[in-house]
């Protein structure tokens, strides 16, 4: 995330396994920040830091991104594949029925031992 901007960055927030609030606010914190010091460095016109950072930082996170994705429909498809999705399932059993309820009124006639 130190070392080529974007790539670690966006990593870290599109990874389905970060539920971690502090290192999503620390990712966003290094887009935004990244983001102001390239545009300071364009308006400045001191464009070595551009072409050794950023560059190399933009190229990767186009690599990682196409590479998540086609990962990401990669394991969508092994989840369900063909065969298993037609196969009607043999063993169902039909729901329980609810619970009966006592009745308010007990029958005539019988008593309580």
């Amino acid at each position: 995330m130190f070392i080529f901007w974007p790539a670690g960055s966006l990593l870290a927030i599109r990874s389905p396994w970060n539920s971690n609030v502090v290192l999503g606010g620390v990712a966003w914190a290094f887009i935004m920040v990244g983001g102001i010091m390239g545009a300071r460095w364009l308006i400045d016109g001191i464009y070595q830091p551009i072409f050794t950072f950023y560059v190399p930082g933009l190229l990767l996170t186009i690599v990682t991104q196409v590479q998540w994705t086609s990962y990401k429909k990669q394991m969508a498809d092994e989840e369900e594949t063909p065969e298993e999705a037609l196969k009607e399932p043999e063993d169902i059993s039909p729901p329980r029925p609810s619970a009966r309820r006592r009745r308010r009124n007990p029958k005539a006639g019988r008593t309580r031992d």
